[in-house]
C-alpha cells in the first residue's frame, strides 16, 4: 500500500479572542480525529465539535491526491525561486554596469528588485501552503452562533 490510509486532524472551535494593544490572544477547545482516507477521490464525514456538540462537516482527499498537490505547491515556490533569482540577477547586472556619459541609467533596476522581493513573498507563500496541505478540509461551520471552527492537522 502506498501512502498514508489515515490522516489525524484536530476540530478546534473558538472560545476566546482577547485584543490587545499589541498582541492577540486566541483560545481553542480541540478535540483530535482519526479520519481515513479513501482510496480513490474523495470522502465527506461528519465530526463533533468538543465545546457546542455542532456537527461539522469536512472533506477528505485520497493521498495521491494530496501528495499531488502538495508537489505543485512545492513547484510554484521553486519555481518563484528561480525567477526571484533571475530578477534580483538582472537587477544587479543593470545596476553595475557603466555606462557612456549623457546615457540615463536603467530604469528597470528598481522594478527588478521590486519583481524580485514579491517573488520572494510568493515562493514562502507557496512553501507555507504546501506544508499545511494535509487534504482535509473545512466544508459547513455549523449553523449560526455555533460558528468559528476550523479543522488543523496534528503533528507528530
Amino acid at each position: 500500500m502506498r501512502g498514508s490510509r489515515t490522516v489525524k486532524v484536530a476540530v478546534r472551535h473558538v472560545r476566546g479572542d482577547a485584543g490587545r494593544r499589541r498582541t492577540r490572544a486566541v483560545t481553542w477547545a480541540a478535540r483530535d480525529f482519526q479520519l481515513v482516507r479513501p482510496a480513490v477521490g474523495l470522502d465527506r464525514v461528519e465530526l463533533e465539535c468538543p465545546v457546542c456538540a455542532v456537527p461539522v462537516l469536512a472533506e477528505v482527499r485520497d493521498h495521491a491526491r494530496t501528495r499531488r498537490v502538495r508537489a505543485a505547491w512545492a513547484a510554484a515556490g521553486v519555481l518563484a525561486l528561480l525567477l526571484c533569482a533571475v530578477s534580483l540577477g538582472y537587477a544587479l547586472h543593470e545596476g553595475a554596469a557603466t555606462r557612456p556619459p549623457g546615457q540615463p541609467s536603467a530604469a528597470l533596476v528598481p522594478a527588478g528588485v521590486v519583481v524580485a522581493g514579491v517573488l520572494l513573498a510568493v515562493a514562502l507563500t507557496a512553501f507555507a501552503i504546501r506544508r499545511g496541505h494535509i487534504g482535509v478540509r473545512l466544508l459547513t461551520d455549523g449553523p449560526g452562533p455555533g460558528r468559528g471552527h476550523r479543522v488543523v492537522p496534528v503533528r507528530g
